[in-house]
């Protein structure tokens, strides 16, 4: 099972040396938490794109190993780019990185069993998250632009090696689509404010470390970190929410606003805390295995139909959060502002959470 997913872990390393040096350096050469808002809006706007496009693609048609290829093949060529312009590389990037959560879970989906679905999800999380270590660590400590183009001919090589040639289903479905799609329009609301809450967090957190007079490697540090705990309870995760889902998504959207609460707190009365930055950091980001492992059971377990269609909704729910929170944290150009905007934003999330959760509404696909 793992062995088709292998070339991921190359294609996630890669794209996240892109999505973390580049905004790094871009803030550290401007100074301005504006334009930072501007870039990472962008990126996130061709990644909500992209997210539907690639979703809708895959439902509508058969390939499967195509896309596979055309994800390495594409960000083969994107690491060229990135070798001569940075911005457009970035840019770039996230529309086509929004390929790697459809197809990859199209495989999942298709290939295997009912019954070793969730593990299945939880492995190719760990995948990916092995992927956002090492691509953090080497943003770190050894940030070579050709390694991302040597990175993606791997994955190359990869997929067509280990990812089966295979006819995938026709997903597509209208009717299908459009009822679940009424039973789902509440928690997509609160998937939004939940992302858009985490954006806006994630965005402030470079300049927040150049206002503690941080270094930029603590930065990157703080990222390699995340992607590692996160590892250690995507590994864990099944076992603790086990039949407490609903407990535990709220417990992680009040941890997270009360971050967020505090940071405002903190910056308002002008206390320096250097690198106690990566304290909440560490904080905040390993919550969201929780929440995701939480959501996914409730919500998408019991889908037959639209597959990589209703993945892509949500992953375009929570990608245009994200255009709207990396505006929002540019536009407000004020980092205490910003994460009050946040704290706000999960109050909203948990309160449409309440509402679906309340009376919950079973999806019920039809065969």
């Amino acid at each position: 099972m793992i062995r088709k997913f292998v070339g991921q872990f190359f294609i996630v390393t890669s794209f996240t040396m892109i999505g973390l040096l580049f905004p790094v350096e871009f803030y550290s050469e401007t100074k301005s938490l504006f334009l930072l808002g501007i870039i990472t809006g962008i990126y996130n706007s061709f990644n909500a794109l992209g997210s539907y496009i690639w979703g809708y693609l895959i439902d509508r048609t058969r390939l499967r190993k195509e896309y596979a290829l055309l994800l390495s093949v594409s960000g083969l060529i994107i690491g060229i780019v990135y070798h001569s312009n940075k911005l457009i590389a970035y840019e770039l990037s996230g529309f086509f990185s929004a390929l790697d959560g459809p197809i990859y879970s199209a495989i999942l989906l298709e290939t295997v069993p009912q019954e070793r679905l969730i593990l299945g999800n939880t492995r190719l999380s760990q995948i990916s998250l092995a992927g956002n270590i090492t691509g953090s660590l080497l943003s770190a400590f050894y940030h070579n632009d050709y390694l991302i183009i040597i990175f993606f001919t791997i994955s190359l090589i990869l997929n067509i090696i280990h990812i089966p040639k295979y006819d995938g289903g026709i997903n597509y479905d209208a009717v299908d689509r459009n009822k679940v799609l009424r039973i789902l329009y509440i928690p997509v609301i609160s998937y939004f404010w939940f992302n858009m809450a985490a954006e806006i967090f994630y965005t402030l957190y470079v300049p927040l470390n150049y206002l503690m007079a941080n270094p930029s490697y603590i930065i990157f540090i703080s990222y390699s970190l995340l992607y590692l705990i996160e590892e250690v309870i995507y590994s864990k995760g099944m076992n603790i929410v086990k039949g407490k889902e609903e407990y535990f998504m709220f417990i992680v959207i009040l941890g997270r606003s009360l971050i967020a609460l505090s940071l405002v707190y903190i910056i308002m009365i002008g206390f320096n805390i250097h690198v106690m930055t990566m304290l909440f950091f560490l904080t905040f980001g390993p919550l969201f295995p929780i929440y995701n492992i939480s959501f996914f059971s409730i919500l998408i377990r019991g889908l037959r139909k639209n597959k990589a269609t209703v993945i892509g909704i949500f992953n375009a729910s929570e990608d245009i959060a994200n255009i709207v929170g990396g505006f929002l944290a540019g536009y407000t150009n004020n980092i205490a502002s910003g994460y009050q905007i946040s704290f706000y934003s999960f109050a909203l999330s948990m309160f449409f959470l309440y509402l679906y959760l309340r009376k919950p509404l079973l999806i019920k696909a039809s065969s």
